[in-house]
């Protein structure tokens, strides 16, 4: 029997497209609405009923302080972050340790975020019949890059 490569010989169409295309796109797409469109960005990943407790009136818009402004930022840098890591780091290398790292570390990410959705709306992570476009759009792809990233991590389509 043939020692184990170090390195992945073949990817399966699907993490190519979504690990090394979709995600790096998404993610430069959230520094941009972190940094420039804020109030976009908070509506599109703040469950509904959260997002609107908060909006200010007569329009959903929710008040940037300076403190929340701090944290988009960081958001954005991290998410800048991501797309470095997903559309450049794992172009450049072959190396199944690599992969299986970030991967793993972006999963974990995948759980914080899933995890803070789930914190400030409880109820309305259940209610998916419920969800507005946007909901769908973020934890649609959320889920289901996790699930993704679970499978190429158990090993599914990859040598």
């Amino acid at each position: 029997m043939a020692p184990k490569s170090p390195f992945i010989n073949r990817i399966a169409l699907i993490y190519r497209i979504w690990f090394l295309y979709f995600e790096p796109v998404a993610a430069i797409g959230g520094t941009y609405l972190c940094t420039f469109n804020p109030d976009r960005f908070l509506s599109g990943t703040l469950p509904l009923p959260a997002y609107l407790s908060l909006a200010t009136s007569p329009g959903p818009s929710v008040p940037i302080t300076p403190l929340l402004r701090m944290m988009l930022v960081n958001i954005a840098a991290l998410y800048a972050l991501f797309a470095i890591i997903e559309g450049v780091v794992l172009r450049l290398t072959k190396e199944k340790s690599v992969w299986l790292a970030v991967l793993a570390a972006m999963l974990v990410c995948d759980m914080g975020h899933i995890y803070a959705v789930f914190e400030i709306g409880p109820e309305r992570m259940w209610q998916v019949g419920a969800w507005n476009s946007d909901e769908w759009i973020n934890y649609g792809t959320l889920t289901f890059g996790a699930a993704l990233r679970a499978a190429f991590l158990l090993g599914v389509g990859r040598p």
